[in-house]
């Protein structure tokens, strides 16, 4: 793993995305429904692979749904409900960024520079905007969905 910084590569993302379902399959958003958390990077990995995990979950129930029976599809964005949980923009990819907007929504998608690290955005933001969102989008994800998740 060490050589070619793929601990960093494709270990963090991988993380993320273990943490993100460890925490549905244990059933904790259900046991703390006030819970409020945020996975940085966009989530790692889960978002890419949330329909090999949903379909594990109705494939092989008897291995993922034993402390939850609550469909891992059904902690993302439906209509105007935003996802469970927050993740932030640092996703260094515009079709990633749309996807996270659309499984999370605009709510749930905090500006994310990973600053000072050499990974973060050199122009922190840049993403968010080259992206053809609404000005009140653009203002949610830069700003609002920090503010609400701090309680600012």
């Amino acid at each position: 793993m060490p050589k070619y910084w793929l601990p960093w590569l494709v270990g963090m993302p991988a993380e993320s995305s273990l943490a993100i379902c460890s925490m549905m399959f244990g059933g904790v958003f259900e046991r703390f429904p006030k819970l409020r958390v945020a996975f940085a990077h966009g989530g790692g990995a889960f978002p890419f692979t949330i329909g090999r995990i949903e379909h594990a979950f109705h494939v092989r129930a008897d291995l993922v749904a034993i402390d939850n029976t609550k469909n891992p599809r059904s902690y993302l964005a439906r209509g105007n409900m935003p996802a469970r949980f927050f993740v932030d923009s640092l996703v260094h990819d515009p079709d990633a960024l749309k996807l996270l907007l659309r499984l999370f929504g605009p709510q749930r998608v905090a500006f994310g520079s990973d600053y000072p690290f050499p990974l973060g955005e050199a122009h922190p933001g840049k993403l968010i905007e080259s992206l053809k969102l609404s000005a009140k989008e653009k203002a949610q994800v830069l700003s609002g969905t920090a503010r609400e998740f701090l309680g600012l």
